[in-house]
């Protein structure tokens, strides 16, 4: 790590999609940027990956951040939609995974951050990527919904206590990034159409180029992150900012 560098950024779920384009774009942007996945990356200048399961609750548990600076960033990217179908049809360990993944690993790491960086930094911004299925039912999704509108009224949570204590220049936020082209995506044009009564819609996401790519919404977050004091409500949607 350059001796220079004053702004850190940790992201889970670096390998793929959404995280490997905000990987790309903050180490663009001058931040040191640390990945986090289970799928190894190679080290590069600015970057470094740690392999962690984050769906072993053991594995977070002993996580600590070890790099610090004047301003440091955790964007919370990996999540799982798990296997598409209804409730009564999934396995208690498949349901397990998914909670452990989309919230407890979210909650433990920014618990963690906190912990380790409150009072000691100039500025500390918590970022969850959230989903539009939090705020209504999805067909076989609900595990995932569950999660993410649970990881929802988290990040509200943790911005209140922020407020009401004046941790001034600490922030949270939970984004919706909307429908993009991602490795999850493909899981759920591959589901079983008699459990998913969605399929169609997603398989014409497809097929019409209708989903966003991992950049153009890498972009989008990066306006949060750039200047997190402007955006003073904690959840949000990227089409809030075309």
């Amino acid at each position: 790590m350059d001796s220079q560098q004053n702004k850190i950024a940790y992201i889970t779920g670096a390998s793929s999609g959404i995280g490997e384009a905000l990987v790309h774009l903050l180490s663009e942007e001058g931040y040191f940027v640390v990945g986090i996945s289970r799928s190894k990356m190679d080290a590069k200048p600015g970057y470094i990956h740690l392999s962690i399961d984050l769906s072993d609750i053991q594995q977070i548990n002993a996580f600590r951040f070890n790099h610090q600076a004047e301003e440091m960033l955790l964007v919370n990217n990996a999540g799982s939609i798990g296997d598409i179908l209804p409730v009564g049809k999934n396995t208690q360990e498949k349901l397990a995974e998914v909670a452990i993944l989309n919230i407890l690993a979210p909650e433990i790491l920014m618990n963690t951050f906190i912990q380790q960086f409150q009072g000691k930094i100039k500025k500390g911004h918590l970022l969850n990527i959230s989903s539009g299925a939090g705020k209504y039912p999805v067909d076989s999704w609900a595990p995932y919904c569950a999660s993410k509108a649970a990881l929802d009224l988290f990040s509200e949570t943790v911005q209140q206590e922020f407020n009401t204590r004046n941790n001034q220049n600490w922030f949270c936020h939970s984004i919706a990034p909307g429908v993009v082209d991602t490795p999850m995506q493909k899981v759920i044009r591959s589901a079983d159409p008699d459990e998913f009564q969605a399929l169609q819609k997603f398989l014409d996401l497809k097929e019409n180029e209708a989903l966003s790519s991992p950049r153009a919404v890498a972009q989008k977050l990066y306006r949060v992150i750039k200047n997190p004091a402007s955006f003073r409500e904690v959840i949000l949607s990227v089409r809030d900012f075309d």
